[in-house]
């Protein structure tokens, strides 16, 4: 009954749906264009200029340029860079990891791993 799905939406079900995605994950063109796959430690999609530095971050924003964040793994020195990047892509890590806990507190997109 309609009841009975309302009760099985939990807040974090509601919270995913904020997020951006992409439209047409399951369309060919999209597979293809997959380069890499990691650990969803933060929901939602993002797109913008690959940053291996905080610092590249920082001036990309200064330009209203987007960014992506692009580590081995985060710590707390990169929190600028973290804070003004679109999301964050770390080589290593997991759900619990520095870069996937500040990323799901800010609602920053994050692939770990």
């Amino acid at each position: 009954t309609k009841e009975e799905a309302m009760v099985k939406v939990t807040p974090d079900h509601l919270d995913q749906l904020l997020h951006p995605r992409f439209s047409d994950v399951e369309s060919d063109q999209y597979k293809k264009s997959v380069m890499a796959k990691g650990l969803p430690a933060s929901p939602g999609a993002a797109v913008g200029r690959l940053a291996f530095t905080n610092e590249k971050v920082v001036e990309n924003e200064k330009h209203n340029i987007p960014s992506i964040l692009v580590r081995d793994e985060t710590s707390p020195d990169d929190i600028e860079g973290m804070y003004a990047s679109e999301g964050i892509l770390t080589a290593r890590g997991g759900m619990t990891s520095h870069a996937a806990v500040v990323a799901r507190g800010w609602g920053r997109p994050c692939i770990c791993g």
